[in-house]
């Protein structure tokens, strides 16, 4: 009976794991493909009355919005296979809650708690939502961050300019973040591990950012949201003094690392700062609410638990 229980369990992990793969995949086939079609049709669009621009279909949106939603989806998927692999106690009612709160906070501070300066491009907001992320990042571990990040991407998701590219972007920033600074702070519970962890954290954001304004975000503000290329080398080069040194040729270059670069590793040094500031105090009190929460330990054994067999023969 029991030999029977762990095979059944070893086949539910193998179709945990393999519904992750499908749904991920299907999601962001989904989203490819409305970033894809909407390319396609504003490249073909001819207007039919004079000063008509092109404006994003609304089935390009339920085909963003649907593939999101199976791509969060997924995640249940794979947060269920980590669990009955290594054998990870379930988060309560409170921890849950506590992740929700989070992440209705990270949107609350997206929306209302930005600004931007005038040494920067004006669309680099100096923002404070990935605070709320990386908090949980530290009490309960990487992924319930993540789960903080995804959930302020789907609130976001309605408001898009970028039919979701942009959004899909600051999915992959915060993911880095706070996989990064969660793991290292994980295995170094210390202040000296808190400050490496938000120093490596803050320098792969930062890279991560460069490679998304330049791959994802340039593009998309010009190819979907009709960013015209004269104007972003003007912003840059006014930043600069104004004396032509910015062109539409050397425009990325000087965007990237004089806009770029230096503004996240401000923004993120100031967000750490705050982050270091408020964790401790706010750790305490979440403790006394939810409980401590042991988050995935990647070198756990692969062994059987009885825990875990009550959940299949359940």
């Amino acid at each position: 009976m029991e030999n029977k229980l762990k095979s059944d369990l070893t086949q539910n992990i193998k179709k945990n794991l393999i519904l992750f793969i499908i749904l991920c995949l299907l999601g962001l086939g989904l989203i490819v493909t409305g970033f894809v079609l909407n390319i396609v049709l504003k490249q073909n669009f001819t207007p039919s009355v004079e000063g008509e621009k092109y404006s994003v279909g609304w089935y390009i949106y339920i085909l963003e919005i649907v593939g999101a939603v199976i791509f969060l989806a997924s995640f249940g998927y794979l947060y269920t296979y980590l669990q009955d692999k290594y054998n990870l106690k379930r988060m309560n009612i409170k921890q849950m809650s506590v992740i929700a709160v989070f992440g209705a906070l990270s949107v609350i501070l997206y929306y209302f708690g930005k600004f931007n300066l005038p040494f920067f491009p004006s669309w680099l907001d100096i923002q404070f939502s990935d605070i709320p992320a990386l908090l949980v990042s530290f009490m309960y571990g990487p992924i319930s961050g993540i789960l903080v990040i995804i959930v302020r991407f789907f609130c976001k998701l309605p408001g898009t300019s970028t039919v979701g590219v942009g959004e899909f972007a600051d999915v992959l920033i915060g993911v880095t973040l706070c996989l990064v600074s969660g793991l290292i702070y994980k295995k170094h519970k210390s202040f000296k591990g808190a400050l490496c962890a938000m120093g490596i954290g803050m320098a792969s954001a930062t890279v991560m950012a460069t490679v998304a304004n330049w791959l994802i975000l340039i593009p998309a503000y010009k190819g979907i949201a009709g960013f015209p290329q004269a104007a972003l080398t003007g912003v840059m080069d006014k930043i600069l003094g104004g004396q032509g040194i910015v062109t539409d040729d050397n425009f990325m270059f000087y965007y990237l690392f004089v806009g770029v670069i230096p503004f996240n590793l401000f923004r993120y040094a100031l967000i750490f700062a705050i982050t270091l500031i408020l964790y401790k105090r706010l750790h305490m009190l979440i403790v006394s609410f939810a409980g401590e929460f042991k988050e995935i330990d990647f070198e756990a054994k692969e062994e059987i638990n009885e825990d875990n067999l009550e959940r299949v023969q359940a």
